[in-house]
Protein backbone atom coordinates (compact mmCIF):
# COMPACT_ATOMS: atom_id res chain seq x y z
CA UNK A 1 0.00 0.00 0.00
CA UNK A 2 1.32 3.09 -0.74
CA UNK A 3 1.75 5.64 2.36
CA UNK A 4 -1.22 7.94 3.50
CA UNK A 5 -3.50 5.96 1.57
CA UNK A 6 -6.48 4.49 2.63
CA UNK A 7 -8.04 1.45 1.04
CA UNK A 8 -11.43 -0.15 1.93
CA UNK A 9 -11.62 -3.95 3.00
CA UNK A 10 -15.07 -5.30 2.97
CA UNK A 11 -16.62 -8.10 4.77
CA UNK A 12 -19.53 -9.37 2.80
CA UNK A 13 -23.00 -10.99 4.44
CA UNK A 14 -20.94 -12.07 7.75
CA UNK A 15 -23.37 -14.32 9.63
CA UNK A 16 -21.56 -14.66 12.87
CA UNK A 17 -20.39 -12.35 15.68
CA UNK A 18 -16.99 -13.77 16.18
CA UNK A 19 -16.72 -13.45 12.27
CA UNK A 20 -17.09 -9.25 12.38
CA UNK A 21 -15.11 -9.05 15.78
CA UNK A 22 -11.79 -10.81 14.48
CA UNK A 23 -12.36 -9.33 10.81
CA UNK A 24 -11.84 -6.43 13.09
CA UNK A 25 -9.41 -6.79 14.79
CA UNK A 26 -7.61 -8.04 12.27
CA UNK A 27 -7.80 -4.87 9.67
CA UNK A 28 -6.69 -2.48 12.85
CA UNK A 29 -3.10 -4.48 13.09
CA UNK A 30 -2.18 -2.00 10.25
CA UNK A 31 -2.78 1.21 9.32
CA UNK A 32 -4.37 2.09 5.78
CA UNK A 33 -7.62 -0.31 5.66
CA UNK A 34 -10.74 1.30 6.55
CA UNK A 35 -12.94 -2.16 7.56
CA UNK A 36 -16.47 -2.08 6.16
CA UNK A 37 -19.38 -4.43 6.85
CA UNK A 38 -21.75 -4.91 4.33
CA UNK A 39 -25.05 -6.72 4.64
CA UNK A 40 -24.42 -8.33 7.60
CA UNK A 41 -26.91 -11.28 8.63
CA UNK A 42 -28.62 -12.66 11.63
CA UNK A 43 -26.19 -12.81 14.67
CA UNK A 44 -23.53 -10.67 12.96
CA UNK A 45 -25.87 -7.47 12.29
CA UNK A 46 -27.84 -7.88 16.01
CA UNK A 47 -24.84 -8.59 18.23
CA UNK A 48 -21.61 -8.04 15.91
CA UNK A 49 -22.24 -4.88 14.39
CA UNK A 50 -22.76 -3.02 17.84
CA UNK A 51 -19.79 -5.18 19.11
CA UNK A 52 -17.90 -4.03 16.22
CA UNK A 53 -18.75 -0.28 16.88
CA UNK A 54 -17.76 -0.62 20.19
CA UNK A 55 -14.07 -2.06 19.15
CA UNK A 56 -13.96 0.38 16.77
CA UNK A 57 -14.93 3.71 19.39
CA UNK A 58 -12.28 2.31 21.60
CA UNK A 59 -9.69 1.81 19.29
CA UNK A 60 -10.62 5.61 17.90
CA UNK A 61 -10.51 4.11 14.39
CA UNK A 62 -12.93 4.04 11.76
CA UNK A 63 -15.77 1.33 10.87
CA UNK A 64 -18.31 1.83 7.83
CA UNK A 65 -21.45 -0.69 7.43
CA UNK A 66 -23.37 -0.74 4.46
CA UNK A 67 -26.51 -2.89 3.76
CA UNK A 68 -25.88 -3.49 -0.12
CA UNK A 69 -22.23 -4.02 -1.81
CA UNK A 70 -23.36 -1.33 -4.97
CA UNK A 71 -23.01 0.86 -1.40
CA UNK A 72 -19.08 0.91 -1.72
CA UNK A 73 -19.18 2.99 -5.23
CA UNK A 74 -22.00 4.27 -4.97
CA UNK A 75 -21.60 5.78 -1.10
CA UNK A 76 -18.13 5.71 -0.41
CA UNK A 77 -16.96 6.29 -3.97
CA UNK A 78 -14.72 3.43 -4.20
CA UNK A 79 -13.19 2.45 -8.00
CA UNK A 80 -12.21 -0.09 -8.44
CA UNK A 81 -13.72 -2.78 -6.35
CA UNK A 82 -12.50 -6.28 -6.24
CA UNK A 83 -13.86 -9.01 -5.51
CA UNK A 84 -11.38 -11.93 -4.26
CA UNK A 85 -12.71 -15.15 -5.65
CA UNK A 86 -10.42 -18.57 -5.69
CA UNK A 87 -12.00 -18.64 -9.34
CA UNK A 88 -10.65 -14.91 -10.35
CA UNK A 89 -8.34 -13.68 -12.61
CA UNK A 90 -5.10 -14.02 -11.21
CA UNK A 91 -3.22 -10.48 -9.86
CA UNK A 92 -0.22 -9.83 -7.99
CA UNK A 93 -0.49 -8.47 -4.73
CA UNK A 94 0.76 -5.03 -5.28
CA UNK A 95 -1.58 -4.93 -8.51
CA UNK A 96 -4.36 -5.03 -6.28
CA UNK A 97 -3.11 -3.13 -3.21
CA UNK A 98 -1.45 -0.45 -4.36
CA UNK A 99 -4.26 0.77 -7.43
CA UNK A 100 -5.74 3.91 -6.32
CA UNK A 101 -6.68 5.77 -3.20
CA UNK A 102 -10.51 4.70 -3.07
CA UNK A 103 -9.82 0.79 -3.67
CA UNK A 104 -11.42 -1.33 -2.00
CA UNK A 105 -10.93 -5.40 -1.82
CA UNK A 106 -14.29 -7.52 -0.85
CA UNK A 107 -14.33 -10.86 0.96
CA UNK A 108 -16.98 -13.27 0.93
CA UNK A 109 -17.83 -13.99 5.14
CA UNK A 110 -20.84 -16.05 4.27
CA UNK A 111 -21.88 -19.28 2.58
CA UNK A 112 -23.72 -17.13 -0.32
CA UNK A 113 -22.01 -15.67 -2.93
CA UNK A 114 -22.84 -12.24 -4.28
CA UNK A 115 -25.15 -12.32 -6.83
CA UNK A 116 -24.05 -11.41 -10.68
CA UNK A 117 -25.95 -8.26 -10.21
CA UNK A 118 -24.07 -7.33 -6.91
CA UNK A 119 -21.03 -8.03 -9.07
CA UNK A 120 -21.84 -5.39 -11.53
CA UNK A 121 -18.99 -3.27 -12.36
CA UNK A 122 -16.81 -5.50 -9.39
CA UNK A 123 -13.72 -7.28 -10.47
CA UNK A 124 -13.40 -10.50 -9.46
CA UNK A 125 -9.53 -11.67 -9.10
CA UNK A 126 -7.11 -13.77 -6.51
CA UNK A 127 -3.76 -12.59 -5.52
CA UNK A 128 -1.43 -14.98 -7.16
CA UNK A 129 0.51 -17.19 -4.13
CA UNK A 130 -2.34 -16.95 -1.84
CA UNK A 131 -3.81 -20.30 -0.46
CA UNK A 132 -7.14 -20.96 -2.09
CA UNK A 133 -10.10 -21.82 -0.03
CA UNK A 134 -9.38 -19.61 2.95
CA UNK A 135 -12.35 -18.40 5.06
CA UNK A 136 -12.46 -14.70 5.23
CA UNK A 137 -10.99 -14.10 8.91
CA UNK A 138 -8.01 -16.21 7.22
CA UNK A 139 -7.58 -14.16 4.47
CA UNK A 140 -8.21 -11.10 6.29
CA UNK A 141 -5.10 -12.10 7.95
CA UNK A 142 -2.92 -13.25 5.06
CA UNK A 143 -3.85 -9.19 3.16
CA UNK A 144 -2.16 -7.89 6.40
CA UNK A 145 0.56 -9.61 6.91
CA UNK A 146 1.41 -8.98 3.19
CA UNK A 147 0.64 -5.04 4.13
CA UNK A 148 3.12 -5.36 6.67
CA UNK A 149 5.75 -7.87 5.21
CA UNK A 150 6.04 -4.48 2.26
CA UNK A 151 5.79 -1.50 4.98
CA UNK A 152 9.00 -3.65 6.52
CA UNK A 153 10.69 -4.11 3.42
CA UNK A 154 10.77 -0.69 2.29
Amino acid sequence: MRKGVEMYIVLYSPTGIHKVVEFLKTMYLVDGFTPVIVKPIGAAAQIGVPEAHKIAYKAGKPLIVLPELADVSRILGSNPVYYLSDEGEEKEFEEVFTYAENAAVVLNAGDVEPSRKELENVKTVWIKNFPKGLPATALSGVIVYNALLRKTTR
